[in-house]
């Protein structure tokens, strides 16, 4: 398997996209239609600034989509609850759970904040839990993940190859 570390470049991303919230769509009056537009900027944002820089990557496996692994240093993971009715908001599965990079395998969905207004920063990795042998049940489960402490990024350069 070959991975290459692409913290940076969603540090990059991040920040770029932080910057571009807190200083000028968080003032919008109309906070709904902010965040609208906001959503659909990342869109572009990600694709310019992350997407595009692995494209030469991605055109030689045939992949669409990159694998981005976040992988944890050792870290507190935050599981979400099961998809039942009024579960879906909620982060607490079990509590003091601590991973690192042998531990799980999570696949980056987004970033994420618990408060998004006005100021965003994007504080945990959004995952996707891919593998997590000590607890089978919660794969497949929405995960959180800080950002920083020892936590990077990489792209599996590997996924979806023959």
């Amino acid at each position: 398997m070959s991975m290459r570390d692409i913290t940076e470049l969603m540090n990059a991303y991040r920040e770029c996209s932080r910057n571009l919230w807190n200083v000028y769509f968080s003032r919008l009056e109309d906070i709904g239609g902010a965040l609208d537009y906001f959503g659909e900027i990342r869109g572009l944002l990600f694709e310019a600034l992350v997407l595009d820089e692995l494209s030469s990557e991605l055109q030689a496996d045939g992949m669409a989509m990159p694998a981005l692994k976040v992988v944890p240093d050792r870290s507190v993971i935050l599981i979400q609850r099961g998809s039942g009715p009024g579960e879906a908001g909620y982060w607490d599965q079990e509590k003091d759970v601590v991973v690192g990079r042998a531990d799980i395998t999570p696949a980056f969905i987004d970033y994420f904040d618990f408060s998004q207004i006005p100021i965003k920063d994007f504080h945990y990795y959004r995952c996707r839990i891919l593998s997590f042998p000590s607890r089978v049940d919660y794969q497949g489960r929405d995960a959180l993940l800080e950002v920083g402490s020892g936590t990077k990024v990489f792209h599996d350069d590997s996924a979806g190859k023959p």
